[in-house]
């Protein structure tokens, strides 16, 4: 319940509106109303909301492009903020070394070629990752090639550690800038960061709440333009007959188990492929994704999450758990 000086922070800021329904912000295109939402277009303007919502005992949830979110119906209380806006220009430097520190100048995207084998790929977290991914095969430099067809944002896809059975986003970060929970902002290296399957810890915050990751450097090297650009295509006409299109979905709902059959295998074989409830539905193309066929709510999506790993779990003793993350009441 929102207090009078909640209320009077929030609602007189020009940049935060209130009841905002985030359905439209989601790629599952489900989701009720945030009390209040926000979408900055700069890190200081971002730094300034979240400190003063602390400051005010306000809750403040922070959100990417909303690929990999379901909300709950009921919403989510206090401040939502979306990094979407905040996009500045991918930089790119040359001459880096593994053990190395960026140079102190920036040269021109036009002139990078030849200056070395390594490069350092800086690009805020609020840029969405297929940007990212066309402008370094552009600039051929390889190794993000993987994320061809991987939606959502880079920040997102660095939080989640996003990737596929040959490379994941951990395997080529240098580095990560963060804003942690008193609102200062902090550089941490590859070393200070924990990646797991589709998770990311900081061990050298142990007393905060997960930070929000601003920015992101990549080490790529330089390869062949045409050969980089014949991996993404192979890896992006893989996805299209694989996976379904056209309906809203956040991607592979559960995390794959770390041995034995995928999760889209288990649910296959559990016979429930175009289970349904609701207008939440288990695609009969892709059994790991649940799509949302015009109208479903989160409840449908819930209740379908419920049955398969109950389903799974009867049938193959094996235990599932949401890559999707579940957010609100």
């Amino acid at each position: 319940m929102k207090t009078c000086s909640q209320h009077t922070y929030l609602s007189q800021n020009p940049d935060i509106r209130e009841n905002v329904m985030l359905k439209p912000y989601t790629s599952l295109k489900i989701g009720g109303p945030a009390d209040y939402f926000a979408q900055p277009v700069c890190v200081s303007q971002l730094q300034q909301m979240i400190q003063m919502a602390g400051q005010n005992g306000i809750p403040c949830t922070v959100m990417g492009s909303g690929t990999n979110l379901l909300i709950k119906d009921r919403g989510i209380r206090g401040l939502v903020v979306s990094l979407v806006k905040i996009k500045e220009e991918i930089k790119i430097t040359p001459g880096i070394t593994s053990m190395g520190a960026a140079s102190p100048e920036r040269t021109s995207m036009e002139t990078i070629s030849g200056n070395g084998n390594e490069f350092l790929v800086t690009a805020s977290a609020g840029t969405i990752l297929a940007t990212l991914c066309r402008k370094t095969i552009e600039h051929g430099l390889e190794d993000l090639s993987f994320t061809a067809g991987i939606p959502g944002t880079v920040g997102g896809a660095v939080m989640m550690n996003a990737g596929t059975g040959t490379s994941t986003m951990a395997d080529h970060l240098y580095s990560i800038d963060i804003l942690d929970h008193s609102g200062t902002i902090q550089t941490l290296g590859r070393s200070q960061l924990i990646f797991s399957h589709r998770k990311l810890e900081f061990p050298s915050l142990p007393d905060e709440k997960t930070p929000v990751i601003l920015s992101t450097s990549f080490l790529l090297k330089k390869g062949n333009r045409s050969t980089i650009k014949a991996s993404w295509q192979t890896l992006m006409d893989k996805r299209k007959a694989s996976q379904p299109h056209g309906l809203a979905s956040a991607g592979c709902f559960f995390k794959n188990p770390a041995t034995g059959k995928s999760a889209g295998e288990l649910i296959d074989k559990a016979g429930l492929k175009n289970r349904r409830i609701g207008d939440a539905m288990v695609s009969g193309i892709h059994a790991n994704f649940i799509v949302n066929l015009g109208n479903a709510t989160a409840h449908d999506i819930l209740t379908l999450h419920d049955i398969i790993k109950q389903t799974v779990k009867e049938q193959f003793d094996t235990n599932l758990s949401a890559e999707v993350v579940i957010k609100g009441e």
